[in-house]
């Protein structure tokens, strides 16, 4: 757990009498994870155990201690808890359900050495604290990337490179927040002067200056970007800063590789990245499949009466059609119907021009907040993602996938350039990478940005971590359509109307 327990940025701290306690939120998370953990081992082995009292001190406290231990360990041995924290779709998830399954081997382990060995509980322990930690890591998640969003919590570092490539990882950085990372400075070529909603770091000097640009701001690293740079000037700003104990990031500058096909070798002892092709077997395109069929059945099953509830909502509102159907492009450039619940006016579309001056998106994307043709009941549905279940049956279809880009449509997808058209040899989402980590930005690069990472880097793994980020995001939309007024209540007079949350699927 080291030092990345007293994360730099902005903390809280808590005076006891004596020196002030460090509340980062590396150990705001180990915090979080010793209540989870304890309380979920408890409740799994009791529950494994017919609801009985535990009686012996192996199979009930001693094995709650240790399972609590051993999982905070593998944490931190994973990097859990290393900073800047990262949340679940980074990867941390696999690694959790990892560790705990070391945790549960640990348990029984321990069990066989007392005498007192008994596997169903360890099981149904190490079960209970696996959900209960998981729902606690994501409710921490969605509270550190909502203070990283209004600046806190950030891990301050200097980049360094040149002029193009400082812009490009300031402005980068700027668009994720809840990456961890402010840029605080800029060393190497003087960059020009940046836009209001990212503006440009000060710069501090040539590469030479860089350890005393890290002094004078405080920051805990220093960030590469080695395009443009010799690779002499690279070693040599590398051993200046390490030498000063300093932390090194290089940027390698690729931007449509995941870590999972990154690997590290030394050639004559020189570290050399090796980037792996994009496969993916036939097994792993079944399996997908079988996902979306699996999951859109079940959620079909279990939201039937919500969809017929807001379908007699939709229509005694106006009278209008129930369900909206419009053309999207699919796999392989093939048009289909994308199918809704109506949460606009009837005549929504035949408006949209005179909308346009107001978008909020770069590209060919578009948006607007307050959009005036939102009816009220329409506006719940959408912050509660109920009007997108009908693409259930899209899925069923096999028009689109439960993980995916999203569907496009035709007069977005004919601006698009011959690179992100490949975003279509895919099915499209119903939710994705850009639906839950940035369609509230405008920016059309990191909506280009993540639809090429994700059909290059798809797996199983990666869509389940998108499927629980989907569920926190659906979590935070609820949440804020519950604390505003019942959708069929006029809007209280004198007040702007409320923002309204970027849909899951568009």
């Amino acid at each position: 757990m080291e030092a990345s327990l007293h994360q730099a940025g902005r903390v809280r701290t808590r005076h006891t009498g004596g020196a002030p306690v460090r509340w980062g939120p590396s150990g705001r998370l180990l915090a979080v994870d010793l209540a989870s953990l304890a309380a979920g081992w408890s409740a799994g082995s009791t529950i494994a155990g017919g609801g009985t009292r535990l009686v012996a001190l192996s199979t009930g406290i001693g094995a709650v201690a240790v399972g609590v231990a051993a999982a905070v360990v593998c944490f931190a041995l994973a990097g859990m808890y290393r900073s800047p924290l990262i949340g679940a779709r980074s990867g941390a998830l696999g690694r959790l359900v990892q560790s705990m399954g070391l945790s549960a081997v640990a348990v029984i382990v321990w069990q066989g050495a007392t005498g007192d060995v008994a596997p169903r509980q360890a099981l149904g322990g190490v079960a209970g604290a696996l959900v209960v930690t998981t729902v606690a890591r994501c409710a921490f998640d969605v509270w550190l990337i909502s203070r990283r969003e209004r600046g806190e919590y950030r891990t301050p570092v200097v980049v360094a490179g040149v002029a193009d490539e400082t812009a490009r990882l300031v402005e980068l950085l700027g668009l994720n927040p809840e990456a961890g990372l402010l840029p605080a400075a800029i060393v190497g070529e003087r960059p020009a002067p940046g836009g209001d909603a990212h503006p440009t770091p000060p710069w501090m000097g040539d590469l030479d200056d860089t350890c005393d640009a890290v002094r004078r701001v405080g920051a805990s690293g220093v960030l590469v970007g080695v395009n443009g740079l010799p690779s002499a000037t690279v070693g040599r700003l590398v051993d200046g800063v390490s030498t000063a104990g300093i932390p090194v990031h290089l940027s390698s500058g690729l931007t449509g590789v995941s870590r999972a096909r990154l690997r590290m070798a030394a050639v004559a002892h020189a570290p050399i990245t090796q980037v792996s092709p994009p496969r993916h077997t036939p097994v792993q395109a079944i399996a997908k499949r079988s996902l979306d069929i699996v999951m859109a059945s079940l959620l079909l099953v279990a939201g039937a009466t919500v969809i017929l509830v807001a379908a007699a909502m939709i229509k005694a509102h106006d009278g209008g059609r129930v369900l909206f159907r419009q053309e999207r492009v699919g796999r392989d450039g093939r048009p289909f119907m994308l199918v809704k619940l109506r949460t606009m006016v009837v005549e929504a579309e035949a408006r949209l021009d005179d909308l346009r001056d107001r978008n909020e998106r770069d590209g060919p994307l578009f948006k607007v907040s307050d959009d005036p043709r939102i009816t009220p009941i329409g506006g719940f549905l959408r912050s509660t993602a109920i009007d997108e279940l009908p693409q259930l049956v899209n899925v069923l279809a096999g028009h689109m996938s439960i993980v995916g880009p999203r569907p496009a449509l035709p007069a977005e997808a004919a601006e698009f350039d011959d690179e992100l058209q490949r975003r279509h040899c895919v099915r499209p989402g119903v939710t994705g990478l850009w639906q839950v980590e940035a369609s509230h930005k405008a920016s059309f690069d990191e909506y280009r940005r993540l639809d090429l990472l994700y059909i290059d880097n798809w797996s199983l793994g990666t869509d389940v971590a998108v499927i629980v980020d989907t569920v926190q995001a659906i979590s935070r939309r609820v949440v804020r359509a519950l604390h505003r007024p019942a959708p069929t209540a006029p809007a209280p007079a004198g007040l702007p109307p409320a923002r309204e949350p970027v849909e899951i699927g568009s």
